[in-house]
C-alpha cells in the first residue's frame, strides 16, 4: 500500500494538489502545489505540469469532479437501505434529468436523522466521466475515489466541530462557486453557482477600463477601499443567488433548514473585503478557515511557503477523507468502480478454481477409467480362480475364499504325504520314491492312498486287485537296495469285496 495520499482539486482553470503521509500520530502534510490549466493543453497538460512540481507516483489518489458538470437532485425515499435506494433511484431520477438514466453515473448521500430518508443524488454523463478518467490515466493516475471536492471539505470541517453543524460552505473558484449546506452535520444540499473570482476581475477591468492582468493584480492587491464601489454590487449578486437557492430548498425539500454560519474558501475568497460584504448581505457570520490547522497536521518545511489555506483547503479535504466513509460522494460506481486488489485476486482465484476443477475432473476420469479396467481384470481373475477351485476340489460346494481354501487343501495333502528332509545314512528322498515306483511291477494294478517316509521306514498304503498282487508288490520292493526288509502290515478285502486294501512297511538301514 502506498505511504502517501494525493488529493487533487481539479477546477476549470487550475489544479491544486496536496500530498499527506499517514503515521501513528495521524497525517502530515508533506507537499502541495498548484498549476493553471491552459486552454490548448487542458487537463492532461495541467497534470503533466503538476508532475514537475510534485511526485504523482506511488500514491493513493483521491480526485474531484467539477460540480458544474454534475446534476444534483433532492429526493425522499420510503426505505433506508442503501442498496434498495441505489436499485430504484434511476426510476425516480428519470423524469428529472435532461439525459437518459442509462447513460449516467449516479451516487447518493442519505440523511437519516429525519423520519423519512432524504436522498441527495449526484449524476454525471458516462461519456464525460470516462473522458475525465482517461485524462488522469495519461499520468498513470487511477483514483480510488472521485468526490465532489467542496463536499469532502465541508464534511472534514464538520468532523472537528463540537456539535452537529448547521452551516453553509462556499468554495469560491475562478468561475464557479460550490454551495454545500449541512444540516445537523449531514450534507443535504449541493449546488454550483455561476460566480467566481473572475467575475470580480471582469467587473474591476470594466469599471477601471484596464486590461485583465492589471485588474487581477488590483483585485488581489488588498486595496478594499479603492474597489469597494466595484466589488460590492458583484458580491451582492452572489448573496442573492445564495438566498434564492436556500429559499427554494426550504420551500421544496426541507422547511426546517437553518444556517448558523457561512464558511468560505477557494481562490476567489481572497477578494478584498469579500467576507464583510457577504456578512452584510446574508446577515450571517462569515468565516474563513485553515483545514490543516483544524486537523492538527504538521506541515513540512518545504511546504510552509506554498501553503495557502484558501487555495489548498479543498485538496486537503480530499486527501484526508475517510476512504471507507459514505459521508461524501464517490462517483466511481457501476462500470467505473475501482478494481480492488482483492477483487482481482478473487477473480484470479475463481479462474484457478475452474482450472483446478477441470484438472481434477480429468484426473478423476483417468482414475476411474483405470479403476474400471483393473476391476474388470480382477473380476476375470476371480472367475478363473473359482473355475480352478471347482476342478481341483469338486466335492467342496461352499466357496467363501477360494485362494485360502485351496491353500488349506494343499497343506492338508502335504501333511498326508509327508516327505521328510534327507537324513544321514540314506539316499535322497526323491531317489527313494523313484526306486519304490520302479520296483513295483507294472502289470500289477495299484492305487496309492498314502506314502510316508520317516527316519527308519517307508509306509505304503493302497489297494490292488488280489492278494497275489500284494505279494508281487512286496517281492518287487524287496529287491530295492534302499530297504533292508519289506513286510505286509495288513491286507484285507475292502467293503465292496472287489479290491484288497493293504499296507507295506519297508525298513531302511
Amino acid at each position: 500500500m502506498p505511504d502517501a495520499i494525493l488529493g487533487l482539486d481539479i477546477g476549470s482553470r487550475s489544479i491544486k494538489a496536496v500530498k499527506v503521509t499517514g503515521g501513528m500520530k495521524g497525517y502530515a502534510l508533506s507537499a502541495c502545489a498548484d498549476v493553471r490549466l491552459e486552454p490548448d493543453s487542458g487537463l492532461e497538460g495541467g497534470l503533466e505540469e503538476l508532475s514537475k512540481k510534485i511526485s504523482l507516483n506511488d500514491t493513493t489518489c483521491i480526485a474531484s469532479f467539477q460540480p458544474d458538470h454534475i446534476s444534483f437532485r433532492n429526493l425522499t425515499m420510503p426505505f433506508k437501505d442503501r442498496k434498495k435506494i441505489l436499485q430504484t433511484i434511476g426510476f425516480e431520477l428519470e423524469p428529472m434529468l435532461p439525459f437518459s438514466v442509462d447513460a449516467i453515473v449516479t451516487d447518493c448521500l442519505l440523511a437519516n436523522h429525519s423520519e423519512e430518508t432524504r436522498v441527495l443524488s449526484a449524476s454525471v454523463p458516462e461519456d464525460a466521466f470516462g473522458e475525465y478518467l482517461n485524462s488522469l490515466a495519461v499520468q498513470n493516475l487511477d483514483p480510488e475515489i472521485v468526490d465532489i471536492a467542496d463536499v469532502s471539505t465541508a464534511v472534514q470541517y464538520a468532523k472537528q466541530a463540537d456539535e452537529p453543524l448547521n452551516a453553509l460552505f462556499l468554495d469560491i473558484g475562478s468561475e464557479i462557486t460550490s454551495f454545500v449546506l449541512l444540516s445537523n452535520g449531514e450534507v443535504v444540499l449541493v449546488r454550483a453557482l455561476h460566480f467566481g473570482g473572475f467575475t470580480v476581475t471582469k467587473a474591476v477591468a470594466k469599471a477601471k477600463d484596464i486590461p485583465w492582468e492589471e485588474a487581477e493584480a488590483m483585485k488581489c492587491g488588498g486595496n478594499a477601499r479603492a474597489l469597494a464601489g466595484v466589488v460590492e454590487p458583484v458580491i451582492a449578486s452572489l448573496s442573492r443567488q445564495i438566498q434564492n437557492t436556500l429559499h427554494a430548498f426550504r420551500f421544496d425539500v426541507m422547511t426546517d433548514a437553518v444556517v448558523d454560519t457561512v464558511f468560505i474558501t477557494g481562490g476567489g475568497a481572497q477578494c478584498p473585503d469579500l467576507p464583510r460584504i457577504l456578512e452584510d448581505h446574508l446577515e450571517l457570520p462569515v468565516e474563513t478557515f485553515d483545514l490543516a490547522q483544524l486537523k492538527g497536521l504538521q506541515i513540512s518545511e518545504e511546504s510552509q511557503d506554498q501553503w495557502n489555506p484558501l487555495l489548498m483547503n479543498t485538496a486537503l479535504g480530499l486527501a484526508v477523507r475517510d476512504q471507507r466513509s459514505r459521508e461524501s460522494f464517490n462517483l466511481r460506481v457501476g462500470k467505473f468502480a475501482k478494481k480492488r486488489k482483492y477483487d482481482q485476486v478473487k477473480k484470479q482465484l475463481g479462474r484457478i478454481g475452474i482450472y483446478a476443477l477441470v484438472a481434477f475432473l480429468a484426473l478423476s476420469g483417468s482414475f476411474f477409467a483405470d479403476y474400471y479396467v483393473l476391476k474388470k481384470h480382477h473380476d476375470s481373475y476371480q472367475e478363473e480362480i473359482i473355475e480352478i477351485f471347482k476342478k481341483t476340489l469338486p466335492d467342496v460346494t461352499r466357496i467363501v475364499d477360494p485362494v485360502r481354501q485351496l491353500k488349506a487343501a494343499i497343506n492338508q495333502t502335504r501333511g498326508a504325504m509327508l516327505l521328510p528332509q534327507q537324513s544321514a545314512g540314506r539316499g535322497p528322498t526323491i531317489e527313494i520314491l523313484r526306486d519304490v515306483f520302479l520296483n513295483i511291477p507294472k502289470s500289477v494294478p495299484l492305487d496309492v492312498e498314502r506314502l510316508s517316509i520317516d527316519e527308519n521306514r517307508v509306509r505304503l498304503r493302497g489297494s490292488t486287485d488280489t492278494f497275489n498282487s500284494v505279494d508281487k508288490i512286496k517281492s518287487g520292493l524287496s529287491k530295492s537296495s534302499y530297504f533292508t526288509g519289506v513286510s505286509i502290515s495288513s491286507a484285507q478285502l475292502d467293503r465292496s469285496g472287489e479290491n484288497i486294501r493293504f499296507e507295506l512297511l519297508m525298513e531302511q538301514p
